[in-house]
C-alpha cells in the first residue's frame, strides 16, 4: 500500500527542485509535533492555540511541495549547504511560533527556538510560571533537534552526488565509517531506532525510580538529546540519587557515538565500546577532569573535615558528565567554586564528547588526530627519514582529515575570541570570565550558565548574537561560517543558473 502511494504522489510531480521537497518533508514534521503539543495542551486543560495555529499552514505547505516537487538528479555541494542553512532556519523560526502566540517577545521565543533546536538548553523561561503544554514543546524541540543531523543524512546527502562522502566522514568520524558498507539512508535509519529505543528506555526507568510521566519524558527529551531543558526550575537537583544516576548514565550514552550503539545494539558487537580509542579517551578526560575539580575543591575549603566526600565526588562528577557531554544539568551550586575550577569545566565543556553523538563542542574524536599528529611531528624531529601515520583506532586517517580536524579545532577558538569581544562590547558591564563563560556555553551548546550571568538580564542584540552562534556551534563553525564566503555564493549563484537553464530547456 505504502510503495503504490509513493509511485502516485512521484507520478504527480511536476517541477524539480530537491531543496523544495526536502523542506516540505520538514515542515510536516514540524506541524505533526506541533499537534503533539497540542494534544497535550488539551490532557492539562491548557489553551492549545499557540501550537494548533501553525499546523495546518506546515501541513499544507509541506505536502503540496514534498507532492508536486521531485528531488533533482543530482544536488551540488553549495545547493546542499544552502538546503541544510534554510532547514535549520526554517525549524528555528516556527519553534519560536508558539512562544510568541504565548506571549513572549520576538527575540526571546527565537532564543528559545534556536536553545532547543540546538540542543543548547539554555533559557530565559521560569519554569515554576509556564504552562505544561508549552514546557513539553520546549523538550520536544530539543528532542528532535538531536535527530536533526539524521534528517540531513536522510535527505540532503544521498541528494547531493558529490561532496557526500565528506560528510559522512566529517560527522561519523570515529566510527570507522569509511571501512563500512552500510549505506547512508540505512545509517540514518538506524541512528533513528537507536535514538527512539534509548528514549523509551530512559522514559521507563526514570518512571519505575518515581518520576511522573510528564517529568520523566520531559527531562528524556532533554537528556538523550544532550539538550537540558528541564520542565521545573531546579533542573534534576532536587530528584532522588536514583534518578540522577539514571539521567547520568542517559546523558552518557548520547554524547557517545551512535554508531557504537549500533554495533552493540544491532549486530551485538558489545566490544566495540572498548576497541573505540575515543571511547576510552572520554572516559580518561571525565575521570581526570572530575579528580582535579575534586583536588581544586578540597584545597581550597582548607578544613577537608567540613567537606561531604560522598556528595562532593557524585555533585562534581555529575557536572563533568554533563559539560562534557554539553548537557547542562546541575545538581550543585557552582557559583562559589574556585576559578581554577571553572578553567576545568570550560575546558570540558569546548572539548565535548564523542563525534558521532548529539553532544556539541570540538570532539575527543578530533583532538585524537591532533595529539597523533603533532606526536609523529616530535617524532620526526628525532628520526628525519621515518614515515609514520596518524592513526586512530589502529587505522590510518588521511591528511584531508588532519587538515579537517586542525581548522575545526582552531575556527572553534576563534568563534570564542570573537564571541568574548562582542560579549564586552555589547554588555560593558560584563567581566572577562562571565564573557568567557557565556561564550562557551553557547558556541559548545552547553547552556549552563558558568559565568553567573543570567540571559534574562541581557540586551535584546545580545541575545540575538548568542542565538547566532548557538547555530555557529551546532554546525561546528566551519560548515555555519561557509554562508559567508564569496566562493559559497558563487557556486550557488551558478548552480542556480545551471537549474533555471535545465528546467527552461524541459518546458520546449
Amino acid at each position: 500500500m505504502f510503495r503504490a502511494l509513493h509511485v502516485r504522489i512521484t507520478n504527480r510531480a511536476r517541477w524539480e527542485s530537491s531543496t523544495v521537497k526536502v523542506l516540505g518533508v520538514i515542515e510536516i514534521i514540524l506541524g505533526v509535533i506541533l499537534s503533539a503539543s497540542a494534544v497535550i495542551a488539551l490532557l492539562y486543560d491548557e489553551d492549545p492555540m499557540m501550537f494548533v495555529y501553525p499546523v495546518p499552514i506546515l501541513l499544507i505547505l509541506g505536502t503540496l511541495q514534498y507532492t508536486f516537487f521531485r528531488n533533482g538528479e543530482t544536488l551540488r555541494p553549495a545547493g546542499g549547504m544552502m538546503m541544510m542553512f534554510t532547514a535549520w532556519w526554517l525549524a528555528f523560526f516556527v519553534s519560536a511560533v508558539p512562544f510568541c502566540l504565548y506571549g513572549f517577545s520576538f527575540t526571546d521565543s527565537l532564543f528559545e527556538g534556536v536553545s532547543g533546536f540546538t540542543t543548547t538548553g539554555v533559557t530565559i523561561m521560569d519554569g515554576a510560571s509556564i504552562p505544561y503544554s508549552l514546557l513539553f514543546w520546549r523538550a520536544l524541540i530539543q528532542w528532535a533537534g538531536g535527530i536533526a543531523v539524521v534528517l540531513i543524512f536522510l535527505f540532503l546527502i544521498p541528494m547531493m552526488g558529490i561532496g557526500g562522502k565528506a560528510f559522512v566522514n566529517n560527522e561519523f568520524a570515529g566510527s570507522v565509517t569509511y571501512n563500512f558498507s552500510m549505506r547512508i539512508k540505512s545509517a540514518a535509519r538506524n541512528f533513528i531506532s537507536i535514538y527512539v529505543l534509548l528514549s523509551a528506555a530512559e522514559v521507563v526507568l526514570l518512571v519505575i525510580s518515581g518520576m511522573g510521566p510528564f517529568d520523566a519524558v520531559t527531562t528524556m527529551f532533554s537528556t538523550i538529546s544532550t539538550g537540558g531543558f528541564a520542565a521545573g526550575g531546579n533542573s534534576v537537583a532536587g530528584q532522588s540519587f536514583v534518578i540522577q544516576v539514571i539521567v547520568l548514565a542517559f546523558m552518557f550514552l548520547g554524547g557517545t557515538n551512535f554508531y557504537l550503539h549500533y554495533r552493540a545494539l544491532k549486530k551485538r558487537e558489545f566490544a566495540a565500546y572498548k576497541k573505540s580509542q575515543e571511547f576510552a579517551w572520554t572516559v580518561i578526560w571525565f575521570l581526570l577532569a572530575t579528580a582535579a575539580i575534586i583536588v581544586i575543591l578540597l584545597i581550597s575549603a582548607g578544613n577537608i573535615a567540613d567537606i561531604d566526600i560522598g556528595n562532593t565526588i557524585w555533585d562534581t562528577l555529575f557536572t563533568v558528565v554533563s559539560m562534557g557531554t554539553t548537557t547542562g544539568y546541575v545538581i550543585a551550586d557552582q557559583s562559589m567554586w574556585p576559578f581554577a575550577a571553572y578553567v576545568i569545566m570550560w575546558m570540558v565543556m569546548l572539548f565535548g564528547s564523542m563525534s558521532g553523538s548529539t553532544s556539541g563542542g570540538i570532539k575527543i574524536y578530533r583532538l585524537l588526530i591532533l595529539r597523533s599528529y603533532v606526536s609523529n611531528g616530535i617524532y620526526k624531529m628525532f628520526h628525519p627519514r621515518s614515515v609514520r601515520d596518524v592513526r586512530v583506532d589502529g587505522h590510518s586517517v588521511d591528511m584531508d582529515a588532519v587538515v579537517s580536524a586542525t581548522v575545526v579545532i582552531m575556527m572553534f577558538i576563534v568563534a570564542l575570541i570573537v564571541s568574548m569581544i562582542f560579549l564586552l562590547v555589547s554588555e560593558p558591564w560584563m567581566t572577562v570570565s562571565e564573557s568567557a563563560g557565556l561564550s562557551i556555553s553557547a558556541i559548545s551548546n552547553t547552556g549552563i550558565n558558568t559565568g553567573g550571568v543570567d540571559v534574562r538580564d541581557l540586551s535584546d542584540v545580545t541575545r540575538m548574537f548568542l542565538s547566532f552562534m548557538m547555530w555557529v556551534g551546532r554546525l561546528e563553525v566551519v560548515l555555519a561560517l561557509l554562508l559567508f564566503t564569496r566562493t559559497f555564493w558563487v557556486d550557488l549563484i551558478s548552480d542556480l543558473r545551471g537549474t533555471l537553464q535545465t528546467a527552461g530547456k524541459g518546458r520546449n
